[in-house]
This record gives C-alpha cells, sequence and structure tokens, in this order.
C-alpha cells in the first residue's frame, strides 16, 4: 500500500467501498446456485472479498474503513439477459442501485469494518 501514504485516502476516517456481488458467498451458493456452474464469476467475487478483509485488517490501525458491497440487483446491459426476471426478482435501475450503494457508504464506520454489506437491505451477507 505503498500509495496509501501519499495522501490519496484520508486517514483517519478514510472510506474504501469495494463492489463486489452476493456471487462472492459460499454460504449463499448452496441456495441461490445448487446445480453449481458459472465458477468463474462466483470464484472471481469470492477473492475479492477476501482481499477486501485483507485490506480492512491492514487498514484499520489507520482508521480507514473498508467494505464490500453488493450492491444488489440492477437493471444494467450486464444484467440484460436476465431481463424477464427484473420486475419478478426486484431490479432497479442503475440510478437506485447507486443511491443504495452511496447510503451504505455514508454509514460506513470502524464500527463495521471488513463487513459485507447487501445494500438493498443494508444487512450483513454471510461469507
Amino acid at each position: 500500500l505503498e500509495r496509501f501514504d501519499e495522501g490519496k485516502i484520508k486517514a483517519p476516517g478514510g472510506k474504501i467501498a469495494m463492489i463486489t456481488s452476493q456471487g462472492g458467498s459460499v454460504a449463499w451458493r448452496v441456495v441461490q446456485n445448487p446445480t453449481g456452474h458459472d465458477y468463474g464469476h462466483h470464484m472471481s467475487k469470492s477473492a475479492a472479498n477476501m482481499g477486501g478483509v485483507l485490506l480492512a485488517q491492514e487498514l484499520a490501525p489507520k482508521g480507514v474503513s473498508v467494505q464490500m458491497l453488493h450492491p444488489g440487483f440492477n437493471k444494467t446491459g450486464m444484467t440484460k439477459k436476465y431481463e424477464k426476471i427484473w420486475e419478478i426478482e426486484g431490479a432497479v435501475d442503475a440510478g437506485m442501485g447507486a443511491k443504495r450503494v452511496l447510503h451504505e457508504v455514508k454509514l460506513m464506520s470502524p464500527d463495521y469494518n471488513g463487513l459485507f454489506i447487501n445494500c438493498e437491505d443494508g444487512l450483513q451477507i454471510p461469507w
């Protein structure tokens, strides 16, 4: 973290929000995807979450908070292949998804450092 000391992130009180996905939750895979598949997506999200936890541990002594945030199901080009279930599953426009993320960023504090948060409801996602 050489660049950290260059003043790019305010310490103490700085915040780093890593936008990942509930797809990185091992606990939720057995419920939401019981037949497996899509290895690359789920493994990369899980690895990103681990990286965030390690970063949170490293920066905590400097007063910087790190959280992994699942932005929710958003109507974007990336999810267009799921367009037929957008309404059924509660997908929101990207602007609303962004507002949810910013809301959780505002709530970030050292008390919640290193957590994996669902921006749809503000609850912690299990690893």
